[in-house]
């Protein structure tokens, strides 16, 4: 079973990005993908403008997605939080997320900027450089049981040590609720693993297929360049 094996330590990346090469691919909504997938878009009901309640990926990405999804146990489906994500709300989020770091008393400089960008890509206009979700090739997701969100150990955009997806392999074992927040990990990552997907290490529920930073890690091809405006026609 998925649960009992252990999430890998992260491989080796390629030092420089990959060459990308945009495939033109359009976006799938993901509310009508599969009867296994469901959509909360947190940031459309935080209110961000810019959002919208429906979730996008690139068309390769949905479909691998809703392949992940067939291995879901009955009764499970995937919930999604966001998929594509307009450079307006990136900036939105970079810039909050920084207000935050000053209010708990970071200072302005090198330092705080590294600490942003392990949590927030920085925002980037530029489609030959984008952050992963203004891609389309970058889902946060978790999964709902019969009783609910299974318990991951942190919500959604917590910005802990313990939303690093292997915390709870790192840690000595203890509670059975520890026990069962390492396998739904488990479930989660290897699910989406099987379908082509790579993880962010420091978040538990981010996964991307196709974009740069999954060429960095897969020697694959990058194929999934910016898309500033959702239905902008690629290619």
């Amino acid at each position: 079973m998925k649960q009992d094996i252990p999430i890998p330590r992260e491989l080796r990346q390629l030092a420089e990005f990959p060459e990308l090469k945009e495939c033109g691919e359009d976006m799938l909504p993901l509310s009508s993908l599969s009867d296994k997938i469901t959509i909360c878009p947190m940031y459309y009901q935080q209110g961000y403008a810019g959002t919208s309640p429906e979730a996008y990926l690139r068309k390769s990405a949905a479909l691998r997605l809703a392949e992940a999804a067939k291995g879901l146990p009955d009764g499970y489906r995937f919930v999604i939080f966001d998929g594509w994500r307009s450079y307006q709300v990136q900036a939105s989020l970079y810039d909050g997320f920084k207000q935050k770091l000053l209010k708990q008393g970071w200072q302005e400089g090198e330092l705080l900027q590294n600490e942003l960008s392990k949590f927030v890509a920085v925002p980037s206009d530029d489609v030959t450089r984008p952050s992963p979700h203004l891609s389309g090739g970058a889902v946060d997701l978790t999964i709902e049981g019969p009783e609910g969100w299974l318990d991951m150990g942190t919500d959604f955009d917590d910005f802990s040590e313990r939303a690093a997806t292997r915390y709870y392999e790192s840690i000595q074992p203890g509670s059975q609720r520890d026990e069962a927040i390492r396998a739904n990990r488990r479930l989660l990552f290897h699910l989406m693993s099987d379908a082509g997907f790579v993880n962010y290490p420091k978040e538990w529920w981010h996964f991307e297929y196709g974009t740069l930073s999954w060429a960095k890690r897969t020697s694959g091809q990058a194929m999934y360049g910016g898309v500033l405006h959702l239905f902008d026609k690629r290619g």
